[in-house]
């Protein structure tokens, strides 16, 4: 297809004659949609990258040896992907070719960029506007075996960010932690708004952008799930930290270690850094209480979605007859197998009675277990010890699952696991009861 006729170029055509036409005051929302999948632009990008002369990401052999396993899935994305991806587009050079699709697309999508930004110098509305070029995530090309977004180390979760207009140095970089979430308030106050809210999420960069080195103390934070793992991310100015629901953490230093190659989260030296960065964490392991009751919604929780189960999803759902509510919804629609499980915290080893208030929709398994660092544990088949089944309820309904012995403090995994094809659980709430 000739560069002309790509659904990018058109959309920037577009934009130019907007530019072009209209001398109001306006606001103007380009999406280009290059380098995402298919990498498919015309040959003549490819050939600016020979083959022969394509160069990996810097990467490091073994980069996965000092991370807890469920990282090791997260880098492999082993539910979209199957196993051994990584090893087997080495194998058929494939990654050179992948790389070397990426920067044909970059490469395009940055032409796309040019022609909208001639366009913009040449209209009246350069004299006083302002532009705001970001994307939405970056993207893994072999780093740490990973591929593809959705990834919590910087190259797949950190993202392009350029501000210009008037008053607004020219040619320099700031290398402060900011957030998506930061473009709303620094626009309102750019533009000299009236905030819609007292209080908007996100901070306005707008001292930043007077001076890129002034004072900056705003650590952002990242939150996803992907293979059947939820997890947090937590950005400052020096560091970068992962934490699990169930407890594995990572930490690098990017200052000094910007391929993220040494994990620094068992290092004593760095217990501080992680307890000061853990307070920004979105999740918490909510107490229990003597009569055992605790909310699913406080509760961290995750679905399944390991090889062939991927489309389950859970979310909170207001329901007033529930107790504080809400209640968490899961659509576990991927297949006989796909469960939903929360991580609950125990303190003190014993045994314990273990039930809900919830509706199910058909038939599902009550599994229970011990957090492990096995990367196993977040498939459907890992073999956990069976509480009880529980039969459809209809609407919301205490059930008493029974009682197992804990011989030892930590995480916990509940796992409510279907027996049929597609499943609708809502779950009010959890108890945990010692006996």
């Amino acid at each position: 297809m000739p560069t002309g006729e790509m659904p990018d170029s058109i959309a920037v055509s577009q934009g130019i004659e907007k530019l072009s036409t209209i001398d109001d005051p306006l606001f103007l929302s380009l999406g280009i949609y290059r380098p995402h999948v298919p990498w498919v632009v015309p040959r003549e990008y490819f050939d600016l990258y020979p083959l022969d002369e394509v160069q990996l990401p810097k990467h490091r052999t073994g980069d996965l040896d000092d991370l807890p396993e469920r990282f090791h899935l997260l880098a492999h994305l082993e539910a979209k992907f199957g196993k051994g991806y990584h090893q087997m587009l080495e194998e058929k050079g494939y990654d050179k070719q992948f790389v070397r699709a990426y920067l044909a697309c970059v490469t395009f999508a940055d032409e796309q960029v040019g022609r909208i930004l001639d366009a913009w110098d040449a209209s009246p509305h350069a004299n006083n506007g302002y532009i705001v070029l970001w994307s939405d995530h970056g993207y893994n090309l072999g780093e740490k075996e990973a591929w593809s977004k959705m990834k919590p180390w910087y190259d797949s979760a950190h993202c392009n960010l350029i501000i210009a207009g008037p008053g607004i140095p020219e040619g320099i970089t700031c290398d402060k932690a900011v957030s998506l979430q930061d473009l709303y308030p620094t626009l309102v106050e750019l533009l000299q708004l009236t905030p819609p809210s007292p209080s908007l999420d996100g901070n306005t960069l707008v001292a930043l952008l007077n001076d890129p080195q002034s004072e900056w103390d705003h650590p952002v934070v990242m939150s996803s799930e992907t293979d059947g793992i939820r997890y947090d991310v937590v950005l400052d100015n020096d560091y970068r930290m992962t934490r699990l629901i169930t407890g594995e953490t990572e930490l690098y230093k990017l200052t000094s270690d910007p391929h993220e190659f040494d994990n620094l989260a068992t290092n004593p030296e760095y217990t501080s850094v992680i307890e000061r960065l853990s307070k920004y964490l979105t999740f918490r392991y909510p107490g229990i209480p003597e009569d055992g009751w605790i909310e699913a919604e406080d509760t961290p929780r995750q679905t399944s979605s390991d090889f062939k189960l991927r489309g389950n999803c859970h979310f909170p759902q207001t329901l007033p007859s529930a107790s504080g509510g809400q209640v968490i919804g899961a659509n576990l629609h991927a297949g006989k197998g796909s469960y939903l499980e929360f991580v609950v915290d125990i303190e003190t080893a014993g045994t314990y009675s273990l039930g809900a208030t919830l509706s199910v929709g058909a038939s599902c398994i009550v599994l229970v277990d011990d957090v492990v660092d096995d990367a196993a544990q977040a498939d459907s088949g890992y073999a956990m010890q069976t509480v009880s089944t529980v039969e459809p309820t209809g609407e919301l309904k205490d059930i008493t699952f029974g009682s197992v012995p804990f011989d030892q403090p930590g995480l916990k995994l509940i796992r409510l696991m279907s027996n049929v094809r597609k499943q609708q659980l809502k779950i009010d709430r959890l108890r945990i009861r010692k006996l």
